[in-house]
């Protein structure tokens, strides 16, 4: 594709191929009936990700998060936010963010938390 310079302006252009880090971000919808788990969710998420994703980057350079956000009408929001020494692209990227996904859901069943879904 091409674009016009002044679609451009003021805007950061990256070329995925030659980032060398990735970032993951999910958005966890819990229920309120599970509130008093979500300390040791929080805790059992970051230990399982850390377990199955050792391209992690949790020496404090880049941030490692998993945090309750907020008080929604119908859910609790929880945020995990994680990079990876793994380029944003192929199949790495994919099979690490699949492993992220599954560290998190692995989680939620030892602690007994459950997901809500949308409406």
């Amino acid at each position: 594709h091409s674009f016009a310079s002044t679609q451009l302006s003021g805007q950061r252009v990256y070329n995925l191929s030659r980032t060398p880090r990735s970032h993951v971000k999910q958005e966890l919808r819990i229920s309120y009936d599970d509130a008093r788990k979500i300390p040791k969710l929080l805790e059992s998420i970051k230990e399982e990700i850390k377990r199955d994703c050792p391209k992690l980057i949790a020496d404090g350079s880049r941030p490692f998060r998993a945090h309750w956000q907020n008080y929604e009408d119908d859910h609790l929001q929880i945020v995990v936010n994680c990079h990876f020494t793994i380029k944003p692209t192929g199949s790495e990227y994919w099979d690490n963010r699949q492993k992220m996904l599954e560290a998190i859901y692995r989680a939620a069943e030892k602690t007994g938390v459950h997901f809500v879904t949308a409406v």
